[in-house]
């Protein structure tokens, strides 16, 4: 009974501290090599003890899984002169459920069916080898520290037939994934180039002088052509990327800014916003304060190290409500971390 009651208070605790956040992908395989402890029940007469595993699984959907498990228990069995030493071999296949597959915290439940063999040394001489049927049941959590690695806890209420007894299994292993499905990116619309249309020719028509009485003509100097005054528009952009979860600017980017600023100074007229985006990882609210952030740290560096005036520049920040590549794949999810300047025009007179 006292099992049980750990199992479902376990089972409380990683549902509450789940949290938005997608990381499980359809079509991913799993490798978790565990650690932990198998507590046994005690009419099985047997030293609770160190479990060592693994589990390799794959996941249809980012909801539903199948993974196989094997774990080894040494231990000793109680009531006998020389506690002798037994081999407890654990294996079978679990269905997975996923509870909230949208979140860092990845809650999860399992059901499955398997095996357990058992092997004993009399006086480390002769052994006597068990088989039996086992059922087990359970829960566990995932916290992922990337995309593809995860810290997880599990635990499992393991139910051997022949004579039914009621064990414990507990561990804690590092889940690494490989693959998964990804969505094909569409390219950015065609910008099509407007090219400038040639001035239509000025015809100057001709004029003769009519026949008539003799007339003094005076001559008509020409007078200087005045030259008319060419305007043209310029555009400038900013594009600055920045890593997972943060709004330092990288070094590379430094080189993107300046050239914004020295044409904020050469155009004193032009006023610029800067724009600041997020991926989908997160929620809403905390990525409209991350995309604030970063776009905070460009105006900031534009004012202290460039030298423009504050009041020329306007920071928003957008979270995910922009995205400019699908946020699906890693490729996509990073072209979306960006600050960038919304397109600003400004005149240019020759």
């Amino acid at each position: 009974m006292k099992k049980i009651t750990s199992l479902v208070v376990i089972l409380l605790f990683m549902l509450v501290v789940a949290t938005g956040y997608t990381q499980v992908k359809a079509g991913s395989v799993n490798i978790t090599p565990t650690i932990g402890g198998y507590m046994f029940e005690g009419n099985e007469d047997m030293d609770n003890s160190l479990s060592l595993g693994l589990r390799a699984g794959y996941f249809f959907t980012k909801y539903i899984g199948v993974e196989g498990f094997v774990h080894y228990v040494p231990t000793e069995i109680n009531g006998t002169p020389a506690k002798e030493k037994m081999s407890f071999l654990g294996y079978g296949i679990e269905g997975i459920f996923n509870i909230l597959p949208n979140g860092k915290f990845v809650p999860f439940l399992a059901a499955g069916v398997g095996g357990i063999h058992y092997s004993t040394t009399y006086d480390r001489t002769t052994e006597d080898k068990r088989n039996k049927i086992a059922l087990d049941y359970g829960a566990g959590l995932k916290y992922f520290l990337s995309e593809n690695v995860a810290l997880r806890g599990d635990v499992r209420h393991v139910i051997p037939f022949s004579d039914t007894h009621s064990n414990l299994l507990y561990t804690l292993g590092v889940t690494f994934a490989f693959g998964g499905a990804k969505k094909a990116v569409a390219p950015p619309p065609a910008v099509q180039e407007v090219k400038p249309q040639a001035a239509a020719p000025v015809v100057v028509e001709e004029i003769k002088p009519q026949a008539a009485a003799p007339v003094v003509v005076q001559e008509v100097k020409p007078q200087p052509r005045v030259a008319k005054e060419i305007v043209e528009k310029g555009r400038t952009t900013l594009n600055v990327l920045f890593d997972f979860d943060k709004s330092s600017i990288k070094k590379n980017a430094f080189s993107d800014i300046n050239d914004l600023v020295a044409v904020m100074k050469q155009y004193t007229d032009l006023n610029v916003t800067i724009e600041g985006h997020t991926d989908s990882k997160g929620s809403a609210a905390y990525n409209k304060k991350l995309s604030q952030r970063r776009a905070d740290a460009i105006k900031k560096y534009m004012v202290e190290k460039g030298g423009i005036d504050a009041k020329r520049l306007n920071a928003k920040g957008f979270g995910l409500e922009k995205p400019v590549a699908s946020n699906s794949t890693k490729e996509g999810r990073a072209k979306n971390r960006r600050v960038e300047a919304a397109t600003a025009e400004y005149i240019i007179k020759k």
